[in-house]
């Protein structure tokens, strides 16, 4: 199970010897990574290592690979919530098992994965294998990559993910700037879904409802479904009829800013892709 609005269930194939999950942050989307927080937590299972520095002595989870094939119904898979498969410090051959668990659960049990990477070059490198030694022409219909895009510096990550064939989408979650015009780029990269939210935690950073309302037009027009998560523990938008730049904070009960029902009625919108 999972709280993560966009999916059914988290899996997490790759494990810490001795309890508990590791990453290694490498942009500003990552400074409050909510999975290092988790992690922090014994009462969680976690092993309260810094998601930085040297890797610890990690082990890949194949029953719970296995475990796909048995489930009786389809369901949304998040694929390594608490980490990054493509990370560098993941050895080629544990992707490879994973990609290969999530294909053979398709044909067997019709379960679709999804996996988020800030690593889009890694991703492209072990698709590229598998596709080869299984000689496939693009990656299989159940397996939905995504890329985390935080700010526009990071909108290249979204170039890197197209040179793998499979179905493409956006994550920007924690939102930290407006992308300005991103039409062109998701027509051209063939992005299928994006999902939007606000940074939560004590220490979130302030995200702007009239950044996601530009994603949101610009997908409308391209048809592209996008699915906006929360609004994050700090939002804000603009204050209308003044001649200077001012914002309004936004008070919210959820915490996370997780309740539509506090939300404007534009940003209500949380779509999937058609053939979830």
């Amino acid at each position: 199970m999972t709280n993560i609005q966009w999916t059914n269930q988290s899996d997490n194939p790759v494990k810490v010897v001795g309890g508990g999950y590791w990453c290694e942050k490498v942009s500003p989307g990552c400074k409050n990574c909510y999975a290092e927080t988790i992690n922090n937590n014994s009462f969680f299972g976690g092993n309260k290592l810094p998601y930085q520095g040297n890797p610890p002595e990690l082990y890949l989870d194949e029953e719970l690979i296995s475990s796909w094939q048995r489930q009786r119904k389809p369901k949304l898979h998040f694929v390594s919530s608490m980490t990054d498969i493509f990370g560098e410090w993941i050895p080629l051959d544990w992707q490879q098992k994973i990609l290969k668990g999530m294909w053979d659960a398709q044909l067997k049990s019709g379960q679709i994965f999804q996996i988020l990477t800030k690593r889009p070059e890694v991703a492209a490198i072990s698709c590229r294998k598998f596709m080869i030694d299984y000689k496939l022409k693009k990656m299989p219909i159940n397996t939905w990559i995504g890329v985390s895009i935080e700010n526009k510096k990071y909108l290249e990550r979204s170039n890197i993910l197209a040179q793998t064939p499979c179905n493409r989408f956006w994550s920007c979650e924690p939102l930290l700037e407006d992308l300005g015009d991103i039409k062109s780029r998701i027509y051209k990269d063939d992005i299928k879904w994006v999902i939007v939210g606000g940074e939560s935690g004590k220490n979130a950073r302030v995200f702007c409802t009239q950044w996601a309302e530009n994603i949101i037009s610009q997908c409308q027009e391209l048809n592209i479904p996008v699915f906006v998560k929360q609004l994050g523990s700090d939002p804000i938008k603009p204050l209308c009829n003044s001649r200077l730049v001012s914002y309004l904070e936004i008070n919210l009960k959820d915490k996370k800013g997780g309740d539509w029902d506090e939300w404007d009625e534009n940003l209500k919108i949380r779509e999937f892709p058609e053939w979830y």
